[in-house]
């Protein structure tokens, strides 16, 4: 998924059409924390490539999977990764437009977006569906936020508990 100058012109209209599945090794995998595992993925895209303004734009899609660790357990979820994004990549390095990707040296990768997208789609807390027994030890125990806010209501600020031995006398 990296493409030179000279293989965007030589293509049929200057029109790109990827539709590749991408292996990832464990060491990219490693590089960040949250991920244990990226599955295979689909990478499909549509684009066109300008000779004159020397740009890419191309329509990205990604399906497949991670597995991430859950946030309360630390059990294995896989979470199912479907996005797509539109991109512009230029060779001009003068480009002073952010929302534009510039090439690396000679080369236009598509590796890293791919990487991006696949990054964004991973929600910011994942917990493993149909859990029911929460993990609980000496002195301690995962409760879920409404039992939380039950118990919240029900406390009372100890500060505040000799007031309720306070009964009011009749004058």
């Amino acid at each position: 998924m990296r493409y030179s100058r000279t293989d965007l012109l030589q293509l049929k209209d200057y029109h790109l059409v990827i539709d590749e599945n991408i292996s990832f090794t464990e060491k990219i995998a490693k590089q960040f924390s949250r991920i244990r595992k990226i599955n295979e993925m689909n990478v499909t895209a549509d684009g066109t490539y300008d000779p004159v303004s020397e740009q890419l734009l191309i329509h990205l899609e990604v399906k497949g999977s991670v597995i991430v660790g859950c946030d309360i357990t630390g059990v294995d979820v896989i979470v199912p990764i479907d996005t797509a994004a539109d991109e512009i990549f230029t060779f001009d390095k003068s480009e002073e437009d952010i929302n534009i990707l510039k090439a690396a040296g000679e080369y236009i990768e598509l590796l890293p977006t791919v990487m991006q997208l696949i990054l964004i789609d991973i929600p910011i807390k994942v917990v493993k569906s149909g859990m029911i027994d929460y993990p609980k030890g000496d002195g301690w125990e995962v409760i879920t936020e409404e039992t939380y806010q039950l118990l919240k209501e029900k406390r009372v600020d100890p500060r505040l508990a000799k007031l309720k031995e306070y009964k009011p006398q009749d004058e």
